[in-house]
């Protein structure tokens, strides 16, 4: 079997499950690529037996950019895919994002992984939550959710994979699934602080005009952001010359009221005596 893992990962969590599955799938006899999204061409979708996506999850959803990829693949014809994404407690829509625009090309979505992700949010109270995480034991889930795929496929079964989770193959009604299917792009921009040039540390290195994944950012003598900023915020902690900073004291609290552990563990997949700190 020829499987294909298109991923985005900004931080490593993401590609460190890709990474694992990827292993699992080679380590049972089968071939297994992973194309970063950004290097990814939509007609990589269609080559290979198997297609797996992988995404972070934003805001209780998946990111802007690979959906804006899921939708503009050509038809799938059937293709077997599965999802898999790395979240905090609350992933709310992020799986069944992925599912449903592959649907949406004709693909048919086996099932769907999630593990836990370090936060790389700067806001103040949300950086550093769940530290460490994908770890160990996470990984070797995604290893074992990988075999129990090519085992299904191998067989010949096409219904859904049992080890997979329902949220990725139904959608959600609870308290984060709303908040996912709420939030956009832009009321986040209304609601999140912009990120903010300091000229006297820019050097002009282009770093964030890189790795920027909307392409938002030009230079212009210093990086200049555009109308599509999703607030990822990757410019700011990526930064090598820390040039980039925002004003928390408005958006601090509020993502603290949001996503805090009670919230998370009522409403989310917080388990018990999970550490976030």
């Amino acid at each position: 079997m020829d499987v294909t893992l298109i991923c985005f990962s900004q931080t490593g969590n993401t590609h460190q499950v890709a990474t694992a599955m990827a292993a699992a799938f080679r380590e049972a006899g089968h071939l297994a690529r992973i194309i970063p999204l950004k290097e990814a061409s939509p007609e990589d979708a269609t080559r290979g037996d198997l297609l797996g996506v992988g995404s972070p999850c934003f805001s209780s959803q998946a990111p802007t950019l690979i959906k804006e990829y899921l939708r503009a693949l050509p038809t799938l014809d059937d293709q077997l895919a599965f999802v898999f994404a790395t979240s905090s407690g609350a992933p709310g829509r992020v799986l069944y994002d992925l599912t449903r625009l592959l649907r949406g090309k004709g693909a048919h979505v086996l099932g769907g992984f999630l593990a836990r992700g370090q936060v790389h949010h700067p806001a103040p109270h949300m950086t550093g939550r769940f530290p460490g995480r994908p770890n160990g034991e996470d990984l070797s889930r995604a290893g074992r959710f990988a075999a129990a795929v090519a085992e299904h496929v191998s067989a010949g079964r096409s219904g859904p994979l049992p080890e997979g989770r329902p949220d990725a193959l139904e959608p959600g009604w609870g308290f984060y699934d709303l908040v996912g299917s709420t939030s956009s792009d832009r009321s986040l921009r209304r609601l999140m602080p912009e990120p903010k040039l300091d000229r006297g540390k820019c050097d002009g290195c282009r770093w964030c005009v890189y790795e920027c994944p909307m392409h938002n950012i030009t230079l212009h003598s210093y990086p200049i952001l555009g109308e599509r900023c999703i607030r990822c915020y990757r410019c700011l902690t990526g930064c090598p010359q820390r040039a980039f900073d925002a004003d928390w004291r408005l958006a601090d609290p509020f993502l603290v009221l949001l996503y805090n552990a009670t919230f998370m563990r009522w409403f989310g997949d917080l388990e018990a005596g999970e550490r976030v700190y």
